[in-house]
Formats: C-alpha cells, structure tokens, sequence
C-alpha cells in the first residue's frame, strides 16, 4: 500500500528504525509459529510410536523402521550384522557392493532425512523445511529461548539450504549425539578459499552425516572439536584430496563410509580442456599416514571412490582391528601385501576392480587365510581359481559375473569352512568328477546363467549335502538326471514352503517351491525349461515322467521329450551327413587347385602391387614433358627389342635388316635409340612407353642376363599399367624346362610365341619373317 515519506532526515532516521523493528517482530513470530508446528508434530508422532531397534540402549528411546536393515553391531565389540543379497539374480544386484548403503548404519533417520526417533525430548527434526542460513539461525535461536535443548541427542537439519556450515546453531545442542547435516549445498569447503570452518566442540557426538553436501575439500582441523565421533559418512561428495592430519582427532572412530566419492564431476570442463585423458587415471589422493590415529577403526567403505594410486599406499597405516573393507570399484590395479598388513580382515569386497585378476597368484591373500570370511570379487574378469589356496576360513566366496569356464585347477579342497559359493553369471560347463565331495559345510551354491548343458551324476552327488541351489538360466538338455533332480526337489503339487532358518548371512527376496532338503530359491517356470535338441523346443520338465538311470553318468534323452522315431532321427542325420560331405569335398577342390596354382595366382597380385605402385612414379611426367607427349600423341616406336649382348649380331644382322626395309616398321633399340645424359631406367621407361609393342628376344643368354630379365618385368607392368596387349617373344633356340623361369613359362602359356627356324633354309626364314612384320603392323592399325 502506498504512503508518504517523512520529510526531513530525523524523520526519514525514524523510519528506518521503525521498519527493521517491524521485520524482526516478523521474523520472530514467524519462528515461534514454527516451533509451535514442529512441537506438535513431535507430540503427534509420539501417539503413534512404532517399536525398533535401540541405538546404544538409551533408555527409552524408540524409533520406527527406516526401510533398511539394521547391520550395526548390537554392542560395542559386537560383530556387525552384516546381511548379504546372495540370492538376488538381478542386475542391480550385481552392481550392489557388499556393505550395502549408509541407511542400513543409521537406523536412526529416513532416506529422506527424517527421524525415526519418536521422543520429543531427545529428539529434533528440522529436515526438509527449506530453510536458508539466515532462517536456520532465527529458528534455533527461538528455539532455544522457548525450550530447552540441552537434552536434544538426535538432531537433523538434512534437505535444508545451508550454504554455510550451522556453527552457531550446533553450539545450542552440546549433548547432541547422532546428527545430520545431509543434502545442504555448503558452499564454504572450497579449496580457493583461505578462511573455511570447522566443527563445534560437540564432546558426545557419536555418529555425523554429511552426504550429498558438494564438499569438495576439508579443512586439516575440521574434526578436531569432536573427540567422541565414532562413525562418520562422507559418501557422494567431491573431496578430492584428504589432508595428512584430517583424522588426528578422531581416536575411537570405528565407522568410516567414504565411499561414492566423484572428485570430478565439479572440475569436469577442466578436466576435457587440459587434458582429458586424466580423468581416466586421476582419483582422491590421500597421505600415506592418514588412517594412522584410527587404530579402532572396524569399518572402511570406499565402494565407488576412485583412488589415485598414491592413495592405496595409505591402507598400509590402518589399525589391526579392521575388519570390514569395500574396495568396490575402486580400480584397484594389483593386491599389494600392504593393503593387508592389519591381516585382520573378515570381509572384503574387491568387485569390478578388473586390474586385480590380472595379477592373481596363490600368494594374493596369504595374510588373510586366517581371518578372512567373506569374499566378494564380482565383475572383475577372474578367469581361474587358483589363488584360493589356503583360504581355509572363507565361509562366502561371490565370483558372480567373470570369465569362469570350469573348476579345473581350483584347490577346492582348502575352502573347509565354505558355507556359499556363488558363480553365477560365468562360463562354467558341466563337470564329469566331483568338485565338492571334501567342502562338507557347503549349503548354498549358485549356478545361474552359465553353460551348463548337462547334469552327470558327479554334480549330483555334489549337491547332495546343499540346502540352496540354483541352475535356472542354463541350456540344460532333457536328460534323465536332471529330470531325477527336480522330481526330487519338487512335489507334484509344487506346494510353497517358507524358507527354513539358517546361520548363513544370506536373505532370499522371493519365494521358493521345495521339499526335502534342498531348495531352487531361484525357481522360475521359464528359467527351468530344458531343451529338447532334437526337435529344438523347450519342455517342461515337471512334466516329464522320470526315466530309468542305469547308469548314473548316462546322458540319454528322455523319451517323453523326444517325438521322433528312431528312422526320422536317422534319415535327419543322414541328410546333415551327405551336406556335410559335399561341402567338405568342395572346400578340398579348392585348396587343391590353389596350391597347383599358387605361383600364377601370386604373381598375378605381384602384378597389380606393382604396377600401383608404377602408376606413382613421377619421372613419367619428367620424360613426358621433354618428349613432348601425352596420352593422345602418336608413338616414335613401332617395337621396343629386349636382347643379351650375346644375342647382339642377330639383332643388328637378321631383324633389323628385314623390320625396317622399305621404313615401314620403327624399331627401338637401346645402343641406338637411348638418350644421351639420362638414366638407364628413365631411357627404359621413357621408350618403352613410346613403342607400340615390346619384343623379347629370348634365349639363353638373355635368361642369363638381369638386365633383360628386369626389362621383361618392368614390360609386362607397364603393359599392364597402360591396359595394352602388346608384348611379342621370339626364341632363338629351345630353352630346356628345368632353366625356364616360372615368369617366362607362364608368359608362353599366355601369348602365343614365334621360334627362329635353326634351318638356314630360305622359305622357313622368309615365312618367319613375314608373321613377325604381320605382327608388328597389326598394332598400328
């Protein structure tokens, strides 16, 4: 609404004074009506409370179920209680990393920030209020002048829009013991600035969450003021280094999740403009000495976090108490003996670190074959088994998703305490000898989506001592021993049974139908059908009556799953037969005929490469451009001769006296016609290509020759090259089989040739000359 303005500078003073009292009243009313809703909605989640799991046992405190499992330990030195999705088949599941997410350690908050406390003493929630810094810091301070929070020991301000770090509220709740700052888009821990904050003296906080907060660095000291923190989540940040003295403070941490870790998704434009093959090797860097003060330490998650490889150095400096380590996709490139140093280690997941299984040798864990319990290497490429020796502590062993194609080599026998062997997602075959006849303790074993086609009476008795087992997604054939093991599992009825209580850390997401000892907890109509190869179809083998196992090793087909008669089955092989025949003996044929041919074949593709590589010579245009030719000009020559110096006085005597009488044929010879001045090879070339034709003047002495055995190539080529015909040999005498050349046998059987009569009789010599002048005015036409 519009108003005047007091005239004047006290008055305009008066105003403003005025105005911010107004804004303050405001603020303030506005907090108060805040906590009045906040106080209410405390009150009305305590008429509902839900009975949960208790945190430290305090007292009354009660909280409702977050949607997780609770895996932490239900005492100080209690063994977590880690749960393992071994009987899950799906593709999440594979991508899933052993320690599972942060809810299952914080049973105390919703995945949407929330409290699971119902206690309005003990408990604050001040999550997903979108509150600024500003707001924040007026609600506490209203907060704390209305009630007491001294007793507060669960407090939440996830899902807000904190920009700095709540200092001055933190300072109200000195008794706080379970807090989260998560999802706050803190803008202060970057590493340009020189002033960046720290945590208050908080002496009982116990568990700090500060995922998603865009952290990109902390300071050195950031941690100092909270001596009693023992687990603390920095997971889906940006830190990019770790300083050396970050964790000096923290004496009783037992819990530390760092794990989803992507140092460069902020730095991502920089990364591509200054190079971006770094970020294919660039990870969190961290101080060789940094876990150093954390001798109590029981938990590391690093699943996800990309380390430098610097950063692998500083596992060397943890505590002997470590226990539980995810190095999930961690690109770890090689198993050093110093990332087992605390050789206390009972489970460990290694999963898509695909650099390990290169290096995998029987040593790999030899300092942990005494502690180490659960193993979860996943996707990482393993594609043999003998590293497991001496593991004979290992209860769960996970190699789902690697290259497996059998069991041959592994020392199964070392793994005694083996309780579940998952090889899901390999390329394992069915096996003729028995694998586990000595892991007596074996209960869980799964096959899925491999390569086995058969069920030997050898895996047979391997299963006889499992509770669980799992073969659906294979090509299995309908034979009788797989027929016989699922009319043993299964009743006619197929009645659903629950699952049976077990000391295993496994838990099953579905049902499963079975009777008797063992259970198909992967069961499922589709992934269970075996194959019929002789009609190509899928059969149903529940419905498929169970056929007589004389030999328990047999692999017969089952009647009922094969329609065919006997005759049909012939007569289909019989036609595979006589094709696989004919094209056997047409592959033959060829081979036989490209072996008697092979030198004609050769040299013809020694033909094409070479006069490619003719047709680049570039003194063509040099001897072009000074003969005063192109491609339509007339030839100087009518023939190019190619003759030994032995063969020198037939030439000048016989050939040209009768070529060249009556100057109707041109002949080129190269001690007449060659230029002065230039190269052999260019003359060559050069007068070569201005003759019509080229002669050879075969004989002995010109076999004997490199000269014109270079000339009768480089004639041939250029012929090629230019797409003509005209090549003329005349022999002077018989040359004997075993001296002629395969070049010049293979020219004869090619053009037709014209032999010097020995005879000094004059009609067979006038004849000869007659067809050779024919032959040489043929190409002028």
């Amino acid at each position: 609404m519009p108003f005047d303005c007091p005239v004047g500078r006290d008055g305009l003073r008066r105003h403003v004074f005025s105005e911010r009292v107004r804004m303050e009243v405001q603020t303030r009313l506005k907090g108060l009506c805040l906590v009045l809703v906040l106080i209410g909605s405390v009150r009305a989640q305590c008429d509902d409370e839900v009975e949960g799991s208790v945190i430290g046992e305090c007292g009354s405190t009660r909280m409702a179920d977050n949607g997780f499992e609770n895996f932490l330990p239900t005492g100080p030195e209690g063994s977590y209680n880690i749960r393992l999705n071994i009987t899950q088949h799906t593709m999440r599941a594979d991508e899933e990393c052993m320690l599972g997410t942060a809810y299952n350690y914080m049973p105390w908050m919703f995945p949407n920030g929330s409290l699971t406390v119902r206690n309005q003493s003990t408990a604050l929630d001040l999550s997903n209020l979108r509150l600024s810094d500003d707001a924040m810091s007026s609600l506490v301070r209203s907060l704390a002048v209305l009630s007491s929070v001294n007793n507060i020991t669960y407090l939440s301000m996830a899902y807000n829009r904190l920009n700095l770090l709540p200092v001055d509220s933190l300072i109200n709740f000195r008794n706080v013991q379970y807090l989260s700052l998560m999802k706050n888009p803190f803008r202060e821990f970057s590493p340009d600035l020189k002033v960046r904050p720290k945590m208050p003296h908080l002496p009982f906080l116990i568990a700090l969450d500060m995922r998603f907060c865009r952290l990109q660095s902390l300071p050195p000291d950031f941690f100092q003021s909270l001596p009693g923190l023992q687990y603390l989540f920095l997971s889906h940040n940006y830190i990019s280094k770790l300083p050396a003295t970050l964790f000096y403070s923290l004496g009783r941490l037992v819990h530390l999740d760092l794990s989803h870790m992507d140092s460069h998704s902020l730095r991502e434009e920089e990364a591509r403009l200054e190079n971006p093959f770094m970020r294919l090797i660039e990870g969190m860097d961290m101080d060789p000495n940094i876990f150093q003060p954390l001798q109590k330490l029981r938990f590391l998650d690093l699943s996800f976090t990309k380390l430098d490889l610097k950063a692998f150095m500083s596992m060397s400096s943890l505590g002997g108490k470590l226990e539980y380590v995810s190095y999930c996709y961690t690109d770890l490139p090689a198993l050093m003996d110093y990332l087992f140093l605390m050789e206390s280690i009972k489970m460990l997941d290694l999963s898509g670190n695909v650099g390990c299984a290169r290096a995998l040798n029987a040593g790999s864990f030899q300092l942990l074959r005494d502690t180490l319990e659960v193993l979860f290497f996943k996707n990482a490429s393993i594609y043999q088994l003998d590293w497991i020796t001496g593991m004979n502590k290992l209860r769960v062993l996970n190699l789902r998703g690697n290259f497996l194609a059998s069991f041959e080599g592994a020392p199964m026998r070392d793994l005694a305490s083996l309780e579940v062997l998952d090889v899901s997602r390999n390329f394992i075959q069915s096996w003729s000898f028995r694998i586990f006849h000595q892991n007596t303790n074996l209960k869980l074993l799964n096959l899925r989506n491999n390569n086995l086609l058969l069920i030997p009476s050898s895996m047979l008795r391997d299963f006889e001592n499992l509770n669980y087992l799992a073969v659906g997604g294979n090509q299995l054939q309908c034979s009788c021993n797989f027929v016989f093991l699922l009319h043993m599992v299964f009743e006619k009825d197929s009645k659903e049974v629950e699952n049976e209580n077990s000391s295993l850390p496994v838990t099953t997401q579905q049902p499963t139908y079975a009777v008797g000892h063992i259970t198909l907890y992967d069961y499922n109509e589709d992934d269970y059908l075996c194959m019929n190869f002789t009609n190509k179809k899928k059969v149903n083998t529940l419905k498929l009556s169970v056929c007589n196992r004389e030999d328990e090793g047999s692999y017969s087909n089952v009647s009922d799953a094969i329609p065919e008669s006997i005759e049909e089955m012939i007569e289909d092989y019989l036609v595979i037969y006589i094709v696989a025949c004919v094209v056997a003996v047409i592959i033959l044929a060829f081979v036989v005929m490209i072996y008697w041919n092979w030198f004609y074949i050769k040299y013809f593709f020694v033909l094409l490469k070479n006069s490619a590589i003719l047709s680049f010579y570039d003194d063509d245009k040099v001897y072009l451009d000074k003969s005063c030719l192109d491609d339509e000009a007339a030839y100087q020559y009518d023939v190019f001769v190619s003759y030994s110096d032995n063969d020198r006085a037939w030439v000048l005597d016989e050939m040209l006296p009768n070529l060249e009488q009556e100057d109707l044929i041109t002949v080129c010879l190269h001690e007449r016609d060659f230029e002065v001045g230039y190269g052999i090879l260019e003359n060559i070339i050069s007068c070569m290509d201005r003759s019509r034709c080229l002669m050879l003047i075969v004989s002995e002495s010109f076999l004997l020759s490199r000269w014109c055995q270079f000339e009768m190539h480089l004639g041939q080529h250029r012929l090629l090259e230019t797409r003509r015909d005209e090549l003329i040999l005349v022999l002077l005498e018989d040359i004997p089989k075993r001296k002629c050349p395969k070049t010049l046998s293979y020219l004869m059987k090619t053009k037709t040739y014209i032999k010097w009569p020995r005879q000094q009789t004059g009609r067979d010599r006038e004849l000869f000359w007659k067809r050779l002048r024919k032959a040489l005015m043929s190409t002028k036409r």
